[in-house]
């Protein structure tokens, strides 16, 4: 179910007055209950094969949480991670594996169609967090209800972000949760709304540029070159993090705060404060359950070096199943490891230059990113620096579709230039949701009307997000 679909805006005032009714009469595991079953529903929506996937991991996650909060067993640990992660490398990685054994075996492999679970990047992350808390006792007596809407929690169930129990367990917990407060209903559908800005407005404004450079290949020119990747580098974040305030909005309605996924990650000065601000709960979680498990910082510079280059090859990884992910986290990984060896050097490089070239390096790994292969991203990168054609075709400027824009489809060489620097002046100068107060007043709501109704206008005429693949 869609947040931008007709069915979403039924369902979910829906759910908001079951979910208070019950809490103003003191029944909150009975809002819990609306909470959970609320957002089965919701998940059903996506297909009863993903539903069934994903509950037979909860059950499975339950048993091994019970089992290993009664015996600290490392061998039990190991297996609950592996039960996590063998579904997500067969639905997803299998034919992966399969086609590079057959071609360093030199034989033929024949992909097998396998369906990809909704949201299995996800849970699969969050169940293994739940399973080493577990192991660590945090999870226990934590009753099955709470366990179930930890789960399920429908605004961030398909694109995250990923959160730990004690993240969100003890807000459902706490019985002032479960009485409306108009405050934060209003806030809620303001983050709602920019969210909803953000990917119907401007990100599928930059997603005709980005397929328009993507499909062209070696025929770009320079400028359309660094037009068309700039254009992808916009449309991931405003696509992303736009599902990301959506998905914080619907929670605060419900008084839940759920943790930030972006902190302006364009006005990064490094590739290290990059992914300080980027996917964060991503980060966190590689942080907290790869790297300092792998030994962190702690084992010397080598060791040090060989797990920050080890998180970044497994986001890569975890993000598709194509080498051009996989080299993508590698140079971030190469890049960061760069950071840490040239110290406090690059400091003495003035900060505006530093966010230059960290947006600049950023946008070169969008291109490894977004290309369906390692061919189409040499080519693509080869025409960002060839200088044998210069200047944007008309056809690029069309990609944009404003030409029925009066005035400005009259000089869309200026327009779209103008909307290039727009918005990262946008990007830069603006704050996030969460550090931004919103005070109701007239000016807010019509503003956020007006915002409102012109984005649910295009609401039939885009595309799922771009991480709903992943």
């Amino acid at each position: 179910m869609s947040f931008f679909s007709i069915k979403f805006f039924i369902f979910l005032p829906v759910v908001l007055v079951l979910y208070f009714a019950a809490g103003r009469k003191g029944k909150s595991d009975i809002s819990k209950v609306v909470l959970v079953l609320s957002s089965m529903i919701f998940f059903l929506m996506y297909g009863a094969s993903s539903f069934l996937i994903l509950l037979a991991s909860t059950v499975i996650n339950l048993i091994f949480s019970r089992l290993l909060a009664e015996k600290k067993n490392k061998f039990l640990l190991g297996t609950g991670i592996v039960i996590n992660v063998l579904p997500l490398l067969a639905f997803k990685y299998l034919n992966f594996f399969g086609e590079n054994i057959a071609r360093i075996a030199g034989g033929q492999f024949t992909a097998i169609d396998i369906i990809q679970p909704v949201a299995i990047s996800y849970y699969t992350f969050q169940m293994i967090t739940w399973c080493v808390d577990s192991y660590r006792g945090e999870t226990k007596n934590t009753p099955v209800l709470d366990y179930l809407a930890y789960v399920w929690f429908f605004p961030r169930i398909i694109l995250g972000p990923i959160t730990r129990h004690d993240e969100f367990i003890p807000q459902i917990n706490d019985r002032s949760k479960f009485i409306p407060d108009p405050e934060n209903i209003a806030t809620g559908f303001v983050w709602f709304t920019v969210g909803m800005s953000k990917k119907l407005l401007l990100a599928s404004r930059f997603a005709g540029a980005s397929v328009y450079g993507f499909s062209l290949g070696s025929g770009m020119s320079l400028a359309e070159g660094w037009f068309c990747s700039i254009a992808y580098t916009f449309q991931i974040y405003l696509d992303f993090s736009g599902y990301c305030d959506m998905a914080a909005g619907v929670a605060k309605m419900f008084n839940i705060d759920i943790p930030m996924n972006f902190n302006s990650p364009y006005k990064a000065d490094s590739i290290s404060d990059f992914w300080k601000r980027w996917h964060i709960s991503l980060t966190s979680f590689l942080r907290k359950y790869v790297y300092f498990p792998l030994g962190g910082n702690r084992k010397g510079k080598v060791r040090t070096y060989i797990n920050m280059m080890a998180i970044f090859v497994i986001s890569g990884f975890w993000h598709g199943a194509n080498w051009t992910f996989i080299l993508w986290g590698t140079l971030h990984g190469l890049v960061m490891v760069a950071e840490r060896l040239t110290g406090d050097a690059l400091k003495k490089i003035p900060k505006v230059i530093r966010v230059a070239a960290t947006f600049a390096l950023v946008n070169i790994g969008w291109v490894l990113f977004a290309s369906a292969d390692i061919s189409q991203a040499g080519t693509f990168l080869k025409e960002m620096f060839s200088f044998d054609n210069i200047m944007p075709a008309a056809a690029f400027y069309d990609s944009f579709e404003m030409g029925t824009i009066p005035f400005i489809r009259y000089h869309l060489n200026l327009a779209v230039p103008a909307l290039y620097v727009l918005t990262f002046i946008c990007l830069q100068l603006t704050k996030n949701i969460y550090e931004k107060k919103y005070k109701p007043c007239f000016g807010t709501a019509l503003i956020t009307g007006i915002l409102f109704v012109w984005s649910f206008l295009y609401a039939n005429t885009v595309s799922d997000f771009i991480y709903f693949k992943f």
